[in-house]
């Protein structure tokens, strides 16, 4: 099983469409191969922009992906020097970085530039799905 940490945008993305990478990547957290990993900070951020009304997500979908959660892994990270950088950026990096498989999802691969990752990868919904449909299945 895969220890990510998912980035808001590909939860909005899934949410929104059903039938592309993100909803693929939410599909395998809902079925185990993924356990989502996040702190207290991911957690607002995910409250926060999920309620958004311009993005008119199903107020449904959002409650079962918010009490999906509590099946996940919530972790409390180190902290992460962030001079210059966007925190909520930085709490993403940081949880990664508490994981075996450091590994972010985002279709935002611009906020998270090499020289930023402390050693986390970077992975887009496109690829973390490629790499799961290679994965066999337990």
């Amino acid at each position: 099983m895969r220890h990510w940490v998912i980035d808001t945008n590909v939860v909005v993305s899934g949410l929104l469409s059903p039938h592309g990478h993100s909803a693929r990547l939410l599909d395998a957290v809902l079925d185990g191969r993924v356990k989502l990993v996040y702190d207290a900070r991911i957690l607002a951020e995910y409250r926060d922009v999920l309620r958004r009304p311009r993005l008119k997500l199903d107020p449904d979908k959002i409650q079962a992906f918010l009490k999906g959660l509590h099946g996940q892994m919530l972790v409390t990270p180190s902290v992460l020097a962030s001079a210059g950088l966007d925190p909520d950026d930085i709490a993403f990096i940081a949880v990664a970085l508490g994981t075996a498989d450091k590994t972010i999802v985002t279709g935002n691969l611009a906020h998270y530039p090499p020289e930023i990752l402390h050693g986390a990868r970077v992975l887009t919904p496109a690829q973390a799905a490629a790499e799961l449909a290679r994965a066999p299945r337990t």
